[in-house]
C-alpha cells in the first residue's frame, strides 16, 4: 500500500496548474472552469466593491482565486473568487505575492454550475473557522446572496434586497448590483 505525499502551502504556492486548483488537506483538488457567468459575476462584485466600500484607500480587493490557508498540518488553500482584507492588517499594507495567512475581512464565493451546497457549505464552514467575518455566497442562477456570519443562521437576499456588510462599516449596496448584466 502506498502512501500519498501531502502538499504543504507553501509548495502548493510554488506550482502552477493549468486549470483552477485548490489545496485540500495537503491534496490538490482540481475544480472546473466556472464559465462566463461566473466571471461576470465576480467583476460585478469587484466593481461594486470598488464603487460602495466607504473608504477603498483602507481595504484591499483580491480576485481570481487569489488563496487563504483555511487548514494547517494538513494545509488546506481555498480561493475565495472575490476577498475583501483591511490594509492595515497587511504587511506594509499590501497584499502578498502568495496566498493569505491571516484572514480576510470578507470572502466572496460565487457559486459555480458545478458546484454544490454541500461543498460551499464546507468552504463557508473553513473560512469563519480560520476568522474570516463574512462570507457571502453569490447564486446567479437565482439571483441571490447567503450571507454567513460566525454563531449566526445565514440571511438570504433576493435581488430586491439592500445587502448590509456587517464586516466592513458604511458597505452597503442593492443585491441587484452583483447580478446587473447577467
Amino acid at each position: 500500500m502506498t502512501t500519498a505525499t501531502l502538499i504543504t502551502a507553501e509548495e502548493f504556492s510554488r506550482m502552477s496548474f493549468d486549470t483552477p486548483c485548490e489545496l485540500v488537506r495537503g491534496e490538490i483538488v482540481e475544480m472546473t472552469s466556472p464559465g462566463q457567468r461566473h466571471g461576470g459575476v465576480c467583476h460585478n462584485v469587484s466593481r461594486v466593491l470598488i464603487k460602495w466600500l466607504p473608504d477603498e484607500d483602507v481595504y484591499a480587493i483580491s480576485t481570481n482565486d487569489a488563496g487563504v490557508k483555511t487548514e494547517v498540518d494538513p494545509d488546506t488553500v481555498r480561493g475565495p473568487d472575490v476577498q475583501v482584507i483591511e490594509r492595515r492588517r497587511l504587511p506594509d499594507g499590501k497584499l502578498p505575492v502568495g496566498h493569505l495567512s491571516i484572514p480576510s475581512d470578507v470572502a466572496i464565493e460565487v457559486m459555480s454550475p458545478s458546484d454544490r451546497w454541500p461543498r460551499i457549505i464546507q468552504k463557508v464552514g473553513e473560512y469563519l473557522a480560520v476568522g474570516v467575518r463574512e462570507v457571502w455566497v453569490l447564486d446567479p442562477a437565482q439571483q441571490r446572496v447567503h450571507v454567513y456570519l460566525l454563531d449566526d443562521e445565514p440571511t438570504v437576499l433576493d435581488s430586491d434586497r439592500e445587502l448590509i456588510c456587517t464586516a466592513i462599516p458604511g458597505l452597503r449596496f442593492p443585491v441587484s448590483e452583483l447580478f446587473r448584466g447577467v
